[in-house]
């Protein structure tokens, strides 16, 4: 049987390169929603976009985190029908200045709120849309920036079954998320509404180090983002053992049926502009993607 999953990488300079070169496979390249980069990345190979949107403000839409405003729904449209997107994403991610009101409220309060807004601004979405291409992508607290309730897979679950959205299960923010939490991130995971899975992304977690620091520093990032991420444990990295281990695991449980089969499956390390641009290492594509793709079409479905 054909492995109905496209395995994709962010787009980068160097990927590109390696791709071109024959050193790294691929089906797709993962490019943010920039026109100008979308149309490069196009002469490389085939692409699709994930966009800045972000839902759980309350206002009854979702927002564009590039510039804070309502999106721009007409350029949406037009780059999904230009590169064969096959779905709107979106962060299920409340920040804390959405909701100052929530501050001092019990548990069940906040629980009830932050579903019933991240519903709200779904909706008009689904509308548009229709709800098998809109996928929500869980979060993790990133210090602060995200409110907690937002990550409990009670929340979750709620939200993507009323709304009929699917999953777009980021297996490091999941971790991330089950560390915040106390929780073991297999049971974590495990706990999250799977069977609406319909893309995944896998990226390496590392405590963001003296190495990586030097490595903003040297591409002139700012102090504030550099120390905002500084000793924190971190995504976007390469992968480790223990990184390894956890994405065979998820990809046995897709095997086997217990988890939905994805339709793509990202490999979000590398990228473009200063801070991703920074971190991207030709090496480390050029031997953990062959690996990736491998493992993600080895077959078995």
């Amino acid at each position: 049987m054909v492995n109905p999953i496209q395995f994709a990488v962010n787009y980068s300079r160097e990927a590109a390169w390696l791709y071109r070169a024959g050193q790294i496979p691929l089906d797709r390249f993962k490019c943010p929603a920039w026109p100008d980069l979308i149309s490069s990345a196009q002469e490389d190979g085939a692409v699709y976009v994930h966009f800045p949107l972000l839902v759980g403000t309350g206002q009854g839409h979702p927002i564009n985190t590039e510039t804070q405003g309502p999106p721009d729904w007409g350029i949406i449209e037009a780059l999904m029908a230009e590169t064969a997107t096959p779905w709107v994403n979106v962060h299920l991610g409340p920040r804390p200045e959405d909701h100052p009101e929530l501050a001092g409220y019990d548990r069940h309060t906040q629980v009830a709120r932050i579903t019933d807004a991240l519903i709200r601004d779904l909706e008009p979405l689904v509308a548009r849309f229709g709800e098998h291409r809109v996928v929500g992508e869980n979060i993790f607290e990133y210090f602060g920036g995200h409110l907690r309730p937002a990550v409990f897979p009670e929340v979750l679950g709620r939200v993507l079954e009323e709304t009929g959205c699917g999953l777009l299960l980021d297996l490091s923010h999941a971790r991330l998320a089950a560390h915040d939490l106390g929780l073991d991130p297999y049971a974590y995971v495990s706990s999250l509404p799977t069977d609406r899975i319909r893309e995944i992304h896998v990226t390496g977690i590392q405590r963001f180090g003296p190495q990586w620091v030097a490595r903003l520093q040297d591409a002139q990032v700012s102090v504030a983002s550099v120390t905002r991420v500084a000793g924190q444990w971190i995504d976007h990295l390469p992968m480790t053992p223990q990184d390894w281990r956890f994405f065979a695991w998820a990809m046995e449980r897709i095997r086997r049926g217990q988890w939905r089969l994805p339709e793509i499956v990202a490999f979000e390390y590398g990228g473009v502009g200063k801070i991703f641009g920074a971190l991207t290492i030709p090496e480390v594509l050029a031997y953990q993607v062959p690996r990736l793709y491998t493992m993600v079409h080895q077959g078995g479905f």
